[in-house]
């Protein structure tokens, strides 16, 4: 179950309804029913004034600036929720090693995170029952004043222009709506979501190769895996302006737009969802037994450094994570060539008992923060692994687990 609400690509098509209805509102008199059907026709209004509420504060007539109620915000300064680490709406099991593409929960999350009574869905409804039953409440004093104003008046015009006035009031913030978001536009922020890619034929190729190979342990298994990969849909995470916001509502892209947002992304992961009736894999999670690395030497003793990765100095490893018996991720990740050394020696361990505590034993040249490989400044914009600059097929020496 989720909280009613009005997506944002409808927005104009509630925007112009909200400004209609609000107008049409205002036509109606009491004196226009008779007596009998006052009771009826003010439990009409109220209806109509609940609803109408309703529309006006939905994502969809909001657009952006209706994303937050505030009140989390405003609560925050005086609290010390916001001082510690951040927390999450748990979810089962699945959902946090597979990813948030999974969909089976992500009703239950939507609802974790969104259906509380600060949300801005859950203040809506509120909102638009209050404003009905203050609707009910105060309809004889605003037909009274109604009536008062339209005495002053030639016949109808009273009516025509409380219509007008309460119609262009709604219209008039729908512009306004448009200005502050057109205003905010102008500060843009990225924004960070799964986008849905054809996979690169090179890509695609080098998998293929990898699977190919005969697999250490259970051919099942492999054909398992192949399956999986030949049915699967495949998503790369990418940063997107603005401009490209839709709430929550997928968008389509057009490959102009598709091209711009991969040409300088950072790329190591591929996100990959088979199709449901394929076969398991086993062991339910495991890296697969079968890898590609860079940096191998081929039958005439030249060095494939995969300078299409955009590091030719270092040496990658592709690689495919199984969770769950699915195939979940291509991964392209660094090697460190260096073998971490044991910081014990063997007088070391002789003299040791528990709670024996060896500081001596890391150098200080050695502690914190380390890395297979150094970028300089100027080598940043090289480094970067788009999914072009992913390792050709032939660049990668494959090797199973036992070899």
């Amino acid at each position: 179950m989720r909280l009613p609400d009005i997506p944002l690509r409808h927005h104009r098509t509630v925007r112009t309804a909200a400004a209609l209805g609000t107008g049409a509102l205002a036509l109606v008199r009491r004196r226009d029913v008779s007596a009998e059907r006052q009771t009826g026709l003010r439990a009409g209004t109220a209806l109509a004034n609940a609803g109408l509420t309703w529309l006006t504060g939905s994502r969809a007539f909001l657009g952006k600036v209706g994303g937050s109620s505030g009140i989390d915000e405003f609560l925050g300064a005086f609290s010390t929720r916001g001082s510690g680490p951040v927390r999450y709406a748990s979810t089962p099991a699945h959902i946090s090693d597979v990813g948030v593409l999974d969909g089976d929960a992500d009703v239950d999350t939507w609802w974790d995170e969104q259906a509380s009574v600060t949300s801005p869905a859950f203040l809506n409804v509120v909102t638009a029952a209050a404003a009905g039953a203050a609707s009910w409440a105060l309809w004889p004093l605003t037909e009274r004043l109604a009536e008062a104003i339209d005495a002053k008046l030639p016949t109808g015009v009273g009516r025509g222009v409380n219509a007008v006035v309460n119609g262009g009031l709604v219209a008039v913030t729908a512009v306004l709506i448009d200005k502050v978001e057109k205003w905010a536009d102008d500060v843009e922020e990225l924004n960070y979501a799964p986008l849905e890619i054809e996979l690169p034929a090179h890509i695609r190729e080098s998998v293929d190769t990898l699977l190919s190979l005969p697999h250490p342990n259970s051919e099942a298994s492999a054909k398992a895996v192949r399956e999986q990969f030949a049915s699967a849909k495949f998503f790369v995470w990418v940063t997107y302006p603005d401009s490209l916001y839709s709430g929550d509502e997928p968008v389509v892209l057009d490959p102009e737009q598709i091209e711009q947002l991969l040409k300088d992304e950072d790329i190591a992961s591929i996100d990959v969802r088979p199709d449901e009736s394929t076969p398991s894999a086993a062991p339910a999670r495991h890296i697969y037994p079968v890898t590609g690395l860079t940096g191998g030497a081929d039958e005439g003793g030249t060095v494939r450094s995969g300078d299409h990765a955009g590091i030719s100095s270092g040496r990658l490893e592709l690689t495919l994570d199984i969770v769950d018996g699915r195939l979940t991720s291509v991964d392209l990740n660094e090697v460190d060539d260096e073998p971490c050394a044991d910081l014990l020696s063997a007088e070391a361990l002789r003299e040791s008992v528990p709670g024996t505590l060896h500081p001596g034993s890391l150098d200080d040249e050695d502690g914190g923060y380390s890395s297979s490989f150094e970028i300089a400044d100027g080598d940043v914009e090289d480094a970067v692994r788009t999914l072009e600059r992913w390792p050709r097929p032939d660049e990668y020496t494959f090797r199973a687990d036992d070899s």
